[in-house]
């Protein structure tokens, strides 16, 4: 029982740090957009 439990556990921690690194990389580009947008406005 305790090994289809671990690797069930093992599973979900590495969908749920996938998932974080993907939001986290899509917050990222969200921010460089916006900073690039102020970088060109202030260049105006």
């Amino acid at each position: 029982m305790n090994k289809p439990s671990s690797k069930g556990i093992k599973l979900t921690t590495v969908i749920i740090a996938v998932f974080v690194l993907a939001l986290s990389a899509v917050l990222s580009n969200t921010s460089v957009a916006e900073n690039t947008e102020v970088l060109t406005e202030q260049a105006n």
